[in-house]
């Protein structure tokens, strides 16, 4: 709207106001506490909301305040204690004169506004780094979302507020938000939702639309379910396994620091962990392994990020963190060879993912924006939290948590404070930790060396070395060894370039295994990576190949693979222009099966490609839905690999390329009309970090 200037008294008022809030800026930080009383009426048939904010604070001595509100939004009056007052309003930023009378004590502003939400909401995303797809705030017939990075209220910079929310909608409309359900009425035309938050918060988000409500409780936390009509029937799984984690946190956390959880279903696709709920899309919502997966996430993050805020300047542990107590711990309670996968998938995204050029310090993390940031972000920050627990053990890691819970609860952490917890709960020195893992780029580069064998009549004597290059941290590693008998471990610290150690065995040795279970962060080598989709995802030096023969409405239809896997920049060369020599320093997708024989590597055993279809797993398809996504080692090049998508027809092609980037970690995937038929991941060749003992006449 530009600027606008508005004083309760004429022009030559005016004037004075003008000049004096050109020159002025507040002089000092926002006056705190604040609390909001908040009416707004949603007017989805125009993207409208109007509004009337009204706050209250304790002035200290400020000489005027600045608000922020939406930069196209209009202005209707500000008051100063029920009395019109001068402001100026420009680009979002709306200034208020405080005269001398107000500035010391409570004051109380109320601002009439409205403005118009009309974002664009994406049909078929392709992109998923961004939880919201770069959508802030709309107001449709579909329902109603707005972040409070759409600037939907007036927002003294700097505070955390209180509000109290009264949500004017269409009948059938239910409003939600932050805090405690005061009421929910419809009157005529109209359906009032109030709410009420009792703890001060970095923001609000607002979510109404045409909703069947469900309610249940834990103790005396409600849980709600917002849910559009044709979703109700998810409602009562979706209220048990909220009841579930709520039990299982408080357990580990402590009381659940907010007034309700609410699960909340958006018009479009979302997954926000927004203080006391989470906004999940209509797809999420449907899918089948949500309540065993993302649900748990977001209700931890009650405690994490919502409870006790991140201090971003210091880096964001919160995703971290909430992926090592939900996602990972899932697997963890399912058993200890899940556990051990998923750690091994974290250092796999993070080798096929994050290059050294894109690599940083978890210090420097702030929230993903590419697969690299999450594979930093979300990985290797839950990595950190594994080794620190694995470092104090199971009963200080939790009361270390609990700590940081209680003592920062509504206030900012950093790194530093769960540092502080660790050493309280375990007596260990926990910065030393915390500075490798937190305030450096990269991760630990291992291996294992100088590996002898003596046998001594019926006893063994095994010796070796176990290497890192520089930088070096400081690591307590554990080295397995495998008999025909037990298993026989013993711990080696490394501090600097190598550490040796020595074992004796009274059975026949047969492999020796540094890190046996997975549990440092570190870089893996290229043997230990299977190829697999984040290859290409993460690739920085992709070419596309188009196969011979393959149809013009193919290859147009596939662009949106391209998009997907974030790689829509990468040249594309025909195959009859290319030759192997020339793609030997890149990865390769090929778009239909190429020709030349010597394009890729010799196809696995049970997988074959014909000229109407492909088979893999005994199963053959030959479909127009069918779609093969496969991905093999580069056939001359190690560490690169080369992939095939192979659809069937151009209409096969939209639903499979939006699924593929969602399974990073598979070797091949097919699917028949979008939805997955098949998966699965190659076994490694070898590592650096197991040794094999020959078989010899000695040993037997």
């Amino acid at each position: 709207m530009g600027k606008t200037l508005v004083s309760a008294s004429g022009a030559r008022i005016l004037v004075i106001g003008l000049v004096f809030l050109a020159i002025t800026a507040p002089l000092r930080a926002a006056p705190v506490p604040v609390s909001h009383d908040l009416t707004v009426t949603l007017d989805p048939e125009n993207q409208r909301l109007t509004g009337k904010d009204t706050l209250r604070l304790e002035a200290r001595g400020a000489v005027d305040l600045l608000l922020s509100l939406a930069p196209d939004a209009h202005i209707v009056s500000v008051a100063l204690a029920k009395e019109a007052t001068p402001f100026a309003f420009d680009d979002g930023h709306l200034r208020i004169l405080l005269p001398d009378k107000a500035r010391h004590g409570e004051i109380e502003i109320a601002v009439s506004y409205e403005g118009f939400f009309r974002d664009t909401v994406p049909v078929n995303p392709v992109q998923t780094e961004d939880p919201g797809y770069g959508v802030t705030g709309i107001i449709s017939s579909e329902g109603t979302f707005l972040l409070s990075g759409a600037r939907w209220y007036p927002d003294l910079v700097g505070s955390r507020p209180t509000f109290r929310i009264s949500v004017q909608a269409p009948a059938g409309w239910r409003a939600v938000t932050a805090g405690r359900r005061l009421s929910s009425e419809t009157n005529g035309k109209t359906t009032t939702s109030v709410w009420e938050t009792m703890h001060p918060l970095q923001g609000i988000a607002l979510s109404a639309g045409p909703y069947v409500v469900r309610e249940d409780a834990v103790g005396e936390i409600p849980i709600y379910t917002y849910f559009f009509p044709e979703d109700d029937p998810l409602a009562e799984g979706y209220l048990k396994a909220t009841a579930g984690y709520l039990d299982l946190y408080t357990d580990l956390f402590g009381p659940y620091p907010f007034e309700k959880f609410a699960v909340v279903e958006n018009f479009f696709p979302t997954g926000y962990g927004l203080p006391s709920y989470t906004l999940l899309g209509r797809t999420v919502v449907r899918l089948p392994f949500i309540v065993e997966t993302s649900l748990g996430h977001e209700v931890a993050h009650g405690w994490w990020g919502n409870g006790v805020f991140v201090d971003y300047q210091r880096g964001n542990w919160s995703e971290g963190l909430t992926t090592y107590v939900a996602d990972y711990l899932y697997k963890e309670r399912s058993g200890p060879e899940e556990a051990l996968t998923y750690r091994l998938r974290v250092l796999r995204d993070y080798a096929t993912l994050v290059s050294p050029e894109k690599d940083f310090a978890l210090r420097d993390f702030a929230g993903r924006f590419s697969p690299a940031s999450r594979a930093v972000g979300y990985g290797k920050a839950a990595m950190v939290f594994h080794m620190a627990r694995r470092m104090v053990g199971d009963g200080a890691f939790w009361a270390g948590l609990q700590r940081v819970a209680q003592k920062k609860l509504f206030k900012k952490a950093s790194w530093d404070d769960f540092a502080v917890a660790f050493e309280q709960k375990s007596g260990l020195a926990f910065k030393p930790f915390f500075h490798q893992w937190v305030d450096r780029p990269g991760a630990p580069d291992l291996a294992l060396e100088s590996v002898d064998v003596e046998q001594d009549g019926e006893a063994w004597r095994i010796s070796g070395r176990v290497t890192q290059k520089a930088p070096y941290y400081n690591l307590s590693i554990l080295v397995r060894l495998e008999t025909e008998g037990k298993n026989i471990d013993t711990t080696t610290s490394l501090t600097g370039p190598e550490a040796a150690f020595m074992l004796r065995a009274g059975t026949v040795p047969r492999r020796l295994l540094v890190d046996p279970d997975v549990d440092i962060f570190r870089r893996l080598y290229p043997s230990e990576i299977p190829p697999v989709t984040n290859g290409i995802k993460g690739s920085e030096s992709l070419v596309i190949v188009v196969a011979r023969g393959v149809p013009e409405d193919v290859r147009e239809a596939s662009k949106i693979l391209m998009e997907t896997l974030g790689q829509n920049r990468a040249p594309v060369l025909r195959e009859d222009e290319t030759s192997l020599s020339s793609l030997q320093d890149h990865d390769i997708l090929y778009l239909g099966f190429p020709e030349g024989k010597t394009y890729l590597p010799p196809l696995p055993a049970g997988v074959s490609v014909s000229a109407h279809g492909f088979t893999i797993e005994g199963v053959t398809y030959v479909n127009a839905e069918d779609v093969l996504f496969i991905v093999l080692p580069h056939p001359e090049q190690a560490g690169r690999v080369a992939a095939v998508f192979l659809p069937l027809s151009a209409k096969a092609v939209a639903a499979a390329a939006r699924k593929i980037p969602h399974y990073g970690k598979y070797s091949y995937l097919v699917f028949h009309d979008g939805v997955n038929q098949a998966k699965g991941t190659w076994p490694v060749s070898a590592s650096p970090l197991v040794h094999v003992f020959p078989v010899r006449e000695a040993f037997k």
